[in-house]
């Protein structure tokens, strides 16, 4: 019987720990990173264009840039999979540096797709952090 009150404690105190609307606000950052990273692997001259880029770049760049995009992608899908509430605010700072990043290259190139990608990061990063100044506020009582 022991055991099994502490294994009731130790789910409620996990729960309680939980950030409910955070986490599901990382089904959004999932839903982008892992297709946009396959289609910049396989395709990657027609994914920029679908992101209204005016530019050429190169097909390893691009690749490359998807192995990376599809690997945050994986790692947000363990955290959602895996319940690592701890780490999901660690995704904001993240997302300010990759807002002002892609805003100041396209300050530089001018290149549309920038902007639309800075667009999908910054939805995000707003959703995020709703769900977790509200789920911090409940928290707190």
């Amino acid at each position: 019987m022991n055991a099994l009150s502490t294994t009731v404690v130790n789910a409620t105190s996990a729960k309680r720990h939980e950030l409910p609307r955070t986490r599901l606000s990382l089904y959004y950052l999932a839903g982008y990173t892992l297709p946009v990273g396959l289609a910049l692997m396989f395709v990657p001259q027609m994914t920029m264009q679908l992101l209204f880029s005016n530019h050429v770049y190169d097909d390893l760049g691009l690749r490359i840039g998807g192995v990376f995009l599809f690997a945050i992608g994986l790692i947000v899908a363990g955290m959602i999979i895996r319940e690592v509430s701890r780490a999901y605010a660690l995704t904001l700072p993240v997302r300010a540096f990759i807002i002002t990043a892609l805003l100041t290259l396209y300050t530089q190139y001018g290149d549309p797709a920038l902007l639309a990608t800075s667009t999908v990061v910054t939805i995000g990063f707003i959703l995020t952090f709703l769900g977790w100044r509200k789920d911090t506020a409940e928290q707190r009582g």
